[in-house]
């Protein structure tokens, strides 16, 4: 076989393939999963490690230098040395070694690194039909749908995610993007961010089974401005999406092909005006809209031809979320929080005609988003909590729901199926990832990754396999602001142990001496903990792989910390740590800690475990038998003010903040309009105060006094929006720790579906 004919073909299978054979393994570029004989499961690669992988390959033996493989793997950037050693370090972990084998990779001293084995890539054989995809729901409700793991691997372990949910209530603030876009980095609140770790998994989400359908991405929308909110029209062939008209400019809606064409302007808001949150009428005429400024907030429809704008509803309260319509076109259905005590739910429907709204019929209280109809028109599923989140299906006239998924996760965006078989949705776990949900059956897989970008948003086309989904990418840092300075936002910040990945909940040691946190620095998500007079100390802890939900929590010394972590099987776990040590031991909680906080007694904890239809309940417990003491519902975070010896919590279902006493029995309001829930982490305890860093007109990340009256509030930074939840201070009260921003951005991906379709060839 000639050169040329020997590099197409190689080109031909990595390119259709994208099967790599490294040694006695076996690499799945696109999952970035390593297959070892012997070994009892595959090892999931990181980005980085897979691009040193394929830098070395492509050398063929030859030896790669140090400086090669980072300004390849890591361009424009200043990263450490370490990151190059922890790629490879992991690519050593995955290829493993028995017996005598050498090494898969080679160090040469003072030069580089090079593979020694022999590699090639494998061409793809013909592929066998996949299993026919279950058929649609029977007229009963189905039961509840407990994820099932792949037969040839264990059950997938807890990882990270959460935060406020995706396409949820809006902030009401002029800049509302920046904000929104943080809280899809964590749990990064909330949101999603890309904290790769080999040995963790979606919660409750199977692994990737065998015979995985095959799935080709594209991105169709990729400027260098923000595009979101992507909505395909029922055919298939259009795309609608909110976008800046330029840098720093008000937001509107663009429609272009679903392919390649240029987009054009849809819809024209005026000065001060934004539009958002595009979604289509069943007969693919119209597109209704959220627009906000100016007059408020309105519910606006246009026709997908152009022009015709007009307003059908305002938004109850100045809030929104994401919608749909509903079958029969005369209504839009949206999601949210139970507005006051005599609605009946959090469901509410628009009537087109009249312009008013009104609850659906069913049993909720707590935090019903994302509504979306069945194909049919008979059902109307919903995701419900937010950082325990799952999906609830109902009969589209009202009833009972009932419980659709057991995930507990951060559910990023769904919808259904065209034929009704299913269900696609986005989960943020160390990831985010999509997954197809079988109806018949109640199987769980996930579907081939997109190669660069966090997933989110899935939207499918209703009367074509085709999905169109939002490519998230995010990169930040730490920074300290000197709180006794002049806060007018306009100076930077200092830049604390900074690195090339993401760095996320920062929590400073009550002295101001210490800060622990989250980061893949190491290109996986690991706890760190360091002094900050002494950069040198940075390191990360072992034996745990933590949650980014909430920061770190230190014990009144400094002695300890509490971590919300992943575990193999089961669900998160809490851990205590104990630094300098930097042991690692599990607390046995009952239930799924989502968040922990000391209290004043060494003998008593609190903890945010499960309650019921989603929400959290607030525990004190008992140590160290765990016996419960008392409780509190609807709490989304509760931290512990040590200087006046009380407990003060955030809700989900309501803004303000409240106060109890130690003991949970004596609950005082101290706070009626901050946070709101869609900012319920937005807050902190310092010096017997209680602050909020939540935006203010003008001004991305405030300091103000919750309960202060007309206090005018200071703002730390005009221009960039703190991500949610990542956000410390010490005790006096002096200085402030908070993750910001340095990539953040949002494009629209393309893929067909055809291989989910029952009968499909693969």
């Amino acid at each position: 076989m000639g050169a040329a004919e020997s590099e197409a073909r190689k080109r031909a299978a990595e390119a259709a393939g994208r099967l790599l054979r490294v040694g006695e393994c076996e690499v799945d570029v696109d999952r970035r999963v390593v297959s070892r004989p012997g070994a009892e499961e595959p090892r999931r690669l990181t980005l980085k490690a897979l691009q040193v992988l394929l830098a070395l390959v492509e050398a063929g033996g030859r030896v790669v230098s140090r400086e090669q493989l980072l300004e390849r793997v890591w361009p424009d950037t200043l990263p450490t040395d370490d990151v190059l050693t922890q790629a490879v370090a992991q690519l050593r972990r995955a290829f493993g070694g028995r017996g005598e084998a050498p090494p898969y990779i080679e160090t040469i001293a003072k030069a580089g690194y090079r593979l020694v084995v022999p590699c090639c890539w494998i061409e793809p054989a013909a592929t066998p039909e996949p299993a026919a995809v279950p058929a649609a729901p029977a007229p009963a409700v189905p039961a509840p749908i407990q994820p099932r793991p792949a037969p040839q691997e264990q059950a997938p372990a807890a990882a990270a995610g959460t935060g406020a949910p995706a396409r949820a209530p809006r902030r009401r603030i002029a800049s509302w993007w920046p904000a929104l876009s943080l809280l899809l980095v964590l749990a990064f609140g909330a949101g999603a961010w890309q904290l790769l770790n080999p040995r963790t998994r979606a919660n409750g989400a199977a692994d990737v089974a065998a015979g995985a359908p095959p799935l080709q991405y594209q991105a169709i929308a990729a400027t260098a401005l923000p595009e979101q909110g992507p909505a395909l029209s029922p055919d298939g062939s259009e795309v609608a999406y909110a976008r800046p008209v330029r840098a720093g400019g008000p937001r509107t809606l663009y429609l272009q092909p679903a392919g390649d064409g240029s987009p054009r302007q849809l819809t024209f808001p005026g000065h001060g005006e934004a539009d958002d949150l595009p979604a289509w009428s069943r007969d693919g005429r119209r597109i209704a809209f959220v627009r906000t400024g100016g007059d408020g907030c309105r519910l606006m429809v246009v026709a997908a031809a152009g022009g015709g704008e007009r307003e059908v509803g305002r938004c109850e309260g100045e809030d929104y979320a994401a919608f749909d319509w509903s079958p029969d076109g005369r209504a839009l259905v949206m999601g949210g929080r139970r507005r006051s005590s005599g609605q009946s739910a959090p469901l509410r429907r628009l009537d087109l005609g009249s312009g008013r709204w009104e609850a659906l019929a069913y049993p909720a209280d707590g935090l019903d988003t994302l509504p979306r109809f069945s194909p049919d028109g008979a059902w109307l599923g919903f995701r419900r909590g937010t950082s325990l989140g799952d999906l609830w299906l109902m009969p589209a006239a009202g009833g009972p729901p009932r419980q659709l998924t057991r995930l507990r996760g951060d559910i990023r965006g769904w919808d259904w199926l065209p034929d009704g078989s299913g269900l696609v949705f986005s989960l943020v776990k160390e990831e985010a990832r999509l997954y197809r949900l079988a109806l018949a059956g109640g199987s769980i897989t996930e579907l081939p990754s997109p190669p660069r970008g966090n997933p989110v948003f899935p939207e499918v086309a209703a009367d074509a396999w085709t999905m169109v989904f939002g490519i998230y990418r995010f990169r930040s840092g730490l920074y300290a602001f000197d709180l006794e300075a002049a806060g007018d936002g306009t100076q930077p910040g200092e830049p604390v142990f900074a690195s090339s990945g993401v760095d996320l909940m920062p929590a400073v040691s009550p002295d101001g001496s210490t800060l622990a946190f989250v980061s893949d620095r190491s290109l996986a998500a690991q706890l760190w903990i360091g002094e900050l007079e002494h950069p040198q100390t940075l390191r990360a802890v072992p034996g745990i792989v933590p949650v980014p939900r909430n920061p770190p929590v230190w014990a009144p010394d400094g002695s300890r910390l509490l971590v919300i972590g992943a575990t193999g099987s089961g669900g998160d776990r809490l851990y205590q740590v104990e630094v300098g040590f930097d042991t690692v031991r599990v607390l046995p909680v009952p239930g799924v800690p989502a968040f922990a906080a000391w209290t004043g007694r060494p003998d008593q904890l609190l903890v945010g475990v499960d309650g019921s239809g989603g929400s959290t309940r607030l525990v004190l417990y008992q140590l160290p038998e765990w016996r419960e003491l008392a409780s509190l519902d609807d709490v989304a975070l509760a931290r512990y003010d040590h200087r006046q010896d009380r407990v003060c919590f955030s809700r989900t279902t309501r803004s303000g903040l409240w106060c109890a006493d130690p003991a949970l029995q004596r609950v005082v309001q101290v706070g009626m309009d901050a946070p709101v829930p869609e900012q319920y982490r937005e807050w902190l305890v310092a010096g017997g105060g209680i602050f909020s860093t939540a935006p203010a007109p003008g001004c991305a990340t405030g300091w103000s006094e919750i309960g202060a009256g007309a206090a005018r509030p200071r703002c730390l930074s005009h221009t960039y929006a703190v991500a949610s939840g990542s956000a410390s201070v010490d005790e006096a009260g002096r200085r402030a720790f908070l993750a910001l921003p340095l990539e953040d951005d949002m494009d629209v991906g393309l893929a067909s579906l055809a291989s989910l379709r029952r009968g499909a060839s693969r």
